[in-house]
């Protein structure tokens, strides 16, 4: 059996799509084709009413594509060891086998469920200011709700909300860290930092690469920023295509160039957007002892993340 040797992750929006495709391009390392499988955390997805129905309601498909050729990305659930086996069995030659999950950060029972099938694999984490990474998360449901006050949106994410665990509670950092060092040896555990990956994504990979003992030096375009949060140009127009075709993608058929295009003019980045002082004082306030916990964990300075 071919199976992971490393995995990546950290909490969501820090820039792990990024990082997963540009690892994708490098001829010794094997990028499992569905991100997200979640096999690790499936213990802690049991608890979702929505998990076991959605498992049941694609199992058929699931079964349809870890059977086919595996050429394209897809999305699924995986709750099976034999599924689980079934995502790596087009790795040929590759030294660094990889899978990407990123909530396996924040889930309790990843760690231990992880250490017990791969105690020797290597954990790649991706670290962003847990205020600033709300952002992103407030923008989603700008999508949904293009009147929603940051302020609104999080009171009520902060209440118990549907993004509670992935926006907010994702962002306890040491907490998590500790889990993962609780169970893995620090040589087997690399942390990077959001500011680093946004300032030279070209050397951050290729340190990641010499951490993977492939070769450092093979070239990786890393000129596009994937996963970027955005907000539709035409609100109207947006919230007519939900309600005719629902979240489905009508253009992920199209090449990789052309898709990005069409993305490109129908959205729109909120680079402008400032947190208000008082919210941020008050997430300042929220995540301080997380955050200091966390630079002595890793030993960096992240001072400025309380400003």
């Amino acid at each position: 059996m071919k199976l992971p040797n490393f995995f990546l992750g950290g909490p969501p929006k820090a820039g792990t799509t990024s990082l997963h495709q540009y690892l994708r391009q490098h001829p010794q390392v094997y990028m499992n084709p569905i991100k997200e499988p979640t096999f690790f955390g499936t213990a802690d997805l049991r608890s979702r009413d929505d998990f076991v129905a959605t498992v049941e309601r694609e199992r058929a498909a699931l079964r349809t594509y870890l059977e086919g050729p595996q050429l394209r990305p897809a999305q699924f659930w995986v709750t099976e060891w034999d599924q689980y086996v079934a995502m790596f069995r087009n790795v040929r030659d590759q030294i660094a086998i990889g899978e990407a999950s990123v909530s396996y950060f924040w889930q309790p029972s990843a760690a231990t469920a992880i250490r017990a099938k791969l105690p020797g694999a290597r954990l790649i984490f991706v670290l962003r200011n847990p205020v600033d990474r709300l952002v992103p998360w407030y923008m989603i449901s700008l999508r949904r709700e293009p009147r929603l006050t940051f302020h609104a949106w999080l009171k009520r994410t902060m209440d118990g909300g549907i993004d509670r665990g992935p926006a907010v509670d994702a962002g306890r950092f040491a907490t998590h860290l500790q889990r993962f060092f609780d169970h893995f040896p620090r040589e087997q555990v690399r942390i990077y930092l959001h500011e680093s990956l946004s300032a030279d994504a070209g050397a951050v990979v290729r340190d990641m690469l010499a951490f993977l003992e492939v070769d450092p030096d093979y070239p990786i375009d890393v000129s596009y920023r994937h996963n970027e949060s955005v907000v539709p140009r035409f609100p109207v127009l947006d919230r007519l295509r939900r309600r005719i075709i629902g979240n489905r993608s009508v253009i992920s058929w199209l090449p990789a160039p052309a898709h990005r295009a069409l993305r490109e003019v129908y959205n729109r980045g909120r680079k402008d957007f400032l947190i208000g002082p008082d919210d941020r004082r008050m997430l300042n306030d929220y995540y301080r002892d997380e955050i200091l916990r966390t630079a002595d964990l890793i030993g960096r300075d992240l001072s400025a993340w309380l400003r």
